[in-house]
């Protein structure tokens, strides 16, 4: 029973890896306390894609801030408004809820999603390992779950075979 209870936590962890993105759902894990209350450090956050023309005053949304590269974290943030570009284009207004001023504005093209549900506290492992500069955890804990999947899955075949050989012949 112990090792199909192991088994059934270990589908349930990969579940919740490779299930969002079955679904078009991005996991990211909230960094800071600037949208406190509602979501807090640790949190994991799914975003799905949406068209910018679909976005609402009160969204909490993910973009990229203006300068990013790849591999910057994105900002969620709640959507206060819109405004005019220098070039006439439709720019977000985003602001954190703890924060007292808005960040600063930035075209459609840099929205990633909009919110579609929060996990609390989900994101402690991957908070803990990018502010202790640890993300080798991550791939040697995925590498040792997965391990110890396979080993589970060759033991109760194992298992299984040897008990039908001790049968002896069947009429």
């Amino acid at each position: 029973m112990g090792k199909l209870a192991a088994a059934c936590i270990l589908v349930t962890l990969v579940g919740l890896a490779a299930g969002p993105a079955i679904v078009g759902l991005r996991p990211l894990t909230v960094l800071t306390s600037s949208m406190e209350p509602d979501l807090r450090p640790g949190d994991v956050v799914l975003v799905r894609a949406v068209d910018p023309a679909d976005v609402q005053v009160g969204d909490v949304l993910t973009y990229l801030p203006a300068g990013s590269t790849p591999g910057s974290f994105p900002v969620t943030h709640r959507l206060a408004g819109f405004t005019s570009g220098p070039d006439g284009s439709q720019q977000l207004v985003l602001q954190g809820d703890a924060n007292s001023l808005a960040d600063p504005a930035v075209p459609a093209s840099a929205l990633q999603g909009r919110v579609a549900a929060t996990i609390p506290y989900l994101g402690y492992p991957n908070l803990l390992s990018q502010r202790w500069q640890l993300g080798w955890v991550r791939p040697l804990l995925g590498t040792a779950l997965f391990g110890y999947a396979a080993l589970l899955f060759f033991q109760h075949f194992r298992q299984a075979r040897s008990s039908r050989s001790s049968q002896g012949p069947t009429a």
